[in-house]
């Protein structure tokens, strides 16, 4: 598979995950969050593991494996509780554009790792990102602090999520030697839920009345497990600066997405700070991409 071809499908997992905040949504007000987040991974385990197989476990270390399993399960968790436990439909769209923060975070991340250098731009690039999730949770009458302590284990899940994500996309590059297990990290994962659920909630199913939640689990566990499955294959093989700063856009779309299925009101700030985010972000990926020019037109001299 070449490197194009391998980028444009991390490309369609973007588009893919821009559905899933609404989707786990609409979800949840069928099943609650715990059961939603264990029907969807359950779900979608199933359909990678029908469609991808289990991967070559020879091919990587036992290291590689629990590190990367462990990134992978914990994130997730993370990520989906955030959501289904927003006490709004307008927080859970809140809470997936303060995760979009993770391009940004990988790039601070190679900096402190000296693996990309830092100047002026990039600081200016993540001044901005920060300070658009400051603009998005200002309401009147209510500041920053006071709009976490109504929601603390979303926003708290929510950033743990972002810098999650942001280690495991630098760890799986580095040390995955091109293998995609991201159908073994999502059997992992719907066994860690069940665990969890079954001894919070007993063996009792919730019953729901028609097909509605059904669907829109087994529709958010196809576009979740075709979309991690693409994305992997994309930071493996494909371009990963430009998979990035493509990410920059998904928190505009998703956030589109989510307000049309959801019926939410998003006010005049929500769309301030998520294009300041998205700004600031692409700022970021500039002042790297400016610094890695003067290196291959060395290279290309030499």
């Amino acid at each position: 598979m070449s490197r194009q071809i391998s980028t444009l499908i991390g490309v369609s997992a973007l588009l893919l995950w821009s559905t899933l905040v609404g989707l786990l949504r609409l979800s949840t007000e069928s099943f609650g969050p715990i059961y939603t987040v264990t029907y969807v991974y359950t779900f979608s385990a199933i359909i990678l593991f029908l469609t991808y197989g289990l991967p070559d476990l020879k091919k990587v270390s036992k290291k590689f494996l629990i590190l990367s399993s462990l990134l992978f399960v914990v994130f997730e968790l993370c990520f989906a509780f955030s959501i289904t436990l927003a006490n709004s439909s307008e927080k859970s769209i809140e809470m997936n554009i303060i995760f979009n923060m993770w391009p940004t975070l990988i790039i601070i991340m190679l900096a402190v790792l000296k693996e990309e250098k830092v100047n002026l731009m990039t600081i200016l690039g993540v001044v901005i990102s920060f300070s658009g999730i400051v603009i998005i949770n200002y309401h009147p009458n209510l500041n920053f602090i006071d709009n976490f302590s109504k929601n603390p284990i979303s926003y708290f899940l929510i950033f743990l999520a972002s810098i999650l994500w942001a280690i495991y996309c630098i760890y799986t590059k580095k040390q995955s030697n091109g293998t995609n297990a991201v159908s073994l990290y999502f059997i992992l994962t719907a066994i860690a839920l069940w665990i969890l659920t079954i001894s919070t909630q007993g063996f009792h199913l919730p019953q729901v009345q028609g097909i509605n939640g059904y669907l829109f689990v087994f529709i958010n566990a196809v576009f979740f497990s075709m979309g991690y499955l693409a994305w992997n294959i994309g930071i493996i093989k494909g371009n990963m600066p430009i998979l990035i700063m493509l990410s920059y856009f998904s928190p505009i779309f998703s956030s589109a997405f989510s307000a049309f299925v959801l019926n939410s009101d998003l006010t005049i700030n929500f769309w301030y700070g998520a294009l300041t985010v998205t700004f600031g972000s692409l700022i970021c990926w500039y002042s790297i991409r400016k610094n890695h020019i003067p290196q291959n037109q060395a290279k290309l001299a030499s």
